[in-house]
């Protein structure tokens, strides 16, 4: 018998990010919203807010890890 598919709590919340984005910019975004959004389209298939709310904690804010030495940011799992 086929198992059956449990949606987990984050079903969909990428295209929501997306969505959000689409119809009003960044507007209403928290920091790490912006980064997940970004992080989202390098790391495909993959829940990513995790590594956005870390980086953010590591780094202090969303212009630190924009600025931040590639090298480095790939060192973070």
């Amino acid at each position: 018998m086929a198992e059956e598919k449990v949606p987990h709590n984050h079903a969909g919340h990428r295209q929501r990010l997306r969505q959000r984005f689409c119809a009003n910019g960044l507007s209403g975004f928290a920091p790490h919203e912006v980064l997940e959004l970004m992080l989202g389209y390098a790391i495909p298939r993959q829940d990513v807010n995790p590594l956005a709310h870390e980086l953010i904690k590591r780094y202090g804010s969303l212009h630190a890890v924009l600025e931040a030495d590639v090298a480095e940011l790939q060192r973070v799992e």
